[in-house]
């Protein structure tokens, strides 16, 4: 008998903590989903089965839009008017969840291109101090250490 109130409030202690987790004492699946941008990067999205709602996981993605929201959110103080740069080849490339982009600071006459490496954390592309992570040995990938350490 003691054995089955022990077994009786282990049961209704593990379902009060998962309510309070928001869980389920049912067993749920979940579904996998790559997607792969017309870049280099790869993002996977889980869509728990239970809920429908979509976790973002892995790397930020390497797209023109995601790359454009990176230099937007750079602080105006230090990158007055950034915006992506334009002509030429591609302002920006990815690889081994790093990128690097040259963009246009500054206006008129006083605009400038100028080099910014990213390294992704989770799904944001975080600034990163190129005289810190440039110096050999590197972590920046070769794919793109040149563009983002040997250029202007």
């Amino acid at each position: 008998m003691r054995f089955k109130i022990v077994a009786t409030f282990t049961a209704a202690l593990v379902s009060v903590a998962l309510a309070a987790c928001g869980g389920s004492d049912t067993a749920s699946t979940s579904t996998s989903s790559t997607v792969t941008d017309n870049v280099t990067s790869t993002a996977t999205a889980t869509t728990p089965a239970t809920t429908g709602a979509a976790i973002t996981t892995g790397s930020a993605a390497c797209s023109k839009a995601e790359i454009t929201k990176a230099v937007s959110d750079l602080p105006s103080a230090d990158y007055p008017n950034a915006s992506l740069a334009t002509g030429g080849g591609a302002p920006y490339k990815c690889g081994g969840g790093w990128a690097v982009a040259f963009i246009n600071v500054g206006s008129g006459m006083d605009e400038v291109t100028t080099t910014v490496v990213w390294q992704g954390e989770g799904q944001f592309w975080v600034p990163q101090d190129r005289a810190t992570v440039c110096p050999k040995p590197s972590k920046v990938p070769a794919a793109i250490y040149d563009l983002a350490c040997n250029s202007n």
